[in-house]
């Protein structure tokens, strides 16, 4: 699994950057101390932890972060990103209701009108219109900026490792961007924001379900995993969907979709979706661990998981 995820990032790498830094790990695979099989599977489990499972939200745990198997001056940066990274005002509510307002109180997705809008007067009901719970849904989970200023634990090194990699494919400008701590430029920014209904938030946070951009602005096709290609019609689901803008606020960040539309992409074509799916069913339901060692797995995945707060926004956990 770890060998198909660096082979299917270099067949979805965002953008130019992205591949050439790939190439450049890949490479240096051949002369690693422990032989290229197995950095090349290392350097697989490393993107799977720091890249693909930062949009994979979960109750629960967190993975600590695998060391990069290649050049030491990426720890050098990664320590710089620690001392860059500060804790950024938790204004989740401000930013729900901006994101409702320029949804004009519904989901983007389904159009469906949030119940809760309703009844607090903020959109009037017209009959026939379907209701749903809608939730604000972040693109780059707002755990991401979760951390204790100046923190050098499990957690700080979890969301350095994972914006220094955004760095190294070529995403300064989102690094900036979504870490700056501003009132208006951070992870809160509706750039980073959807107004999803629950349903379509959980299959979003799941990476079960993305939006891949068309020729048109703010245009997408909304892709879902293998499993789920048939359940369009049965969600509500429109095959494409386009983004207006109600107020003056911004639309969601085309880039920033295309990053984690990348990331589900490798997901599902290298199995790793399927495979942490089973994982976190795992550790949900088996009671004890077999004696004859089948789920080494879920210890080996439990054991690098880190707790992180409760977020009372998300009815389907954080990360």
């Amino acid at each position: 699994m770890y060998s198909r995820v660096v082979g299917y990032l270099l067949f979805y790498a965002p953008n130019a950057t992205a591949l050439a830094t790939l190439k450049d790990d890949i490479a240096s695979c051949d002369t690693a101390d422990q032989g290229p099989l197995q950095a090349l599977y290392n350097l697989g489990e490393f993107y799977v932890k720091n890249l693909l499972l930062i949009f994979r939200k979960t109750r629960g745990r967190t993975p600590v972060p695998s060391d990069h198997p290649s050049r030491p001056s990426f720890e050098v940066a990664k320590s710089q990103v620690m001392e860059d990274l500060q804790s950024t005002p938790r204004n989740h509510s401000d930013a729900k209701l901006a994101a409702l307002a320029r949804d004009n109180f519904r989901c983007m997705v389904t159009g469906r009108v949030d119940l809760s809008s309703c009844e607090n007067g903020l959109i009037a009901y017209s009959p026939g219109e379907f209701l749903c719970c809608a939730q604000c849904a972040y693109i780059f989970p707002d755990s991401l900026g979760n951390i204790r200023a100046g923190g050098r634990g499990d957690k700080e090194h979890q969301v350095a490792t994972a914006w220094m990699l955004l760095k190294r494919f070529g995403y300064k400008d989102v690094y900036n961007e979504l870490t700056a701590d501003t009132s208006k430029t951070n992870l809160h920014r509706l750039e980073n924001i959807m107004t999803l209904e629950y349903s379509i938030h959980d299959l979003f946070d799941k990476m079960s379900l993305w939006f891949e951009a068309q020729s048109e602005p703010n245009v997408y096709r909304v892709a879902m995993a293998p499993r789920l290609e048939l359940a369009h019609s049965g969600l509500g689901v429109p095959a494409t969907v386009h983004f207006t803008a109600h107020s003056d606020s911004p639309l969601p960040s085309p880039k920033y979709l295309a990053i984690h539309a990348a990331c589900c992409r490798v997901a599902h074509m290298s199995g790793a979706a399927e495979y942490f799916d089973m994982i976190l069913r795992d550790m949900e339901e088996l009671q004890v661990l077999s004696e004859d060692g089948a789920s080494a797995d879920v210890l080996a995945y439990a054991l690098h998981r880190l707790e992180e707060p409760d977020d009372p926004y998300r009815a389907i956990g954080t990360r």
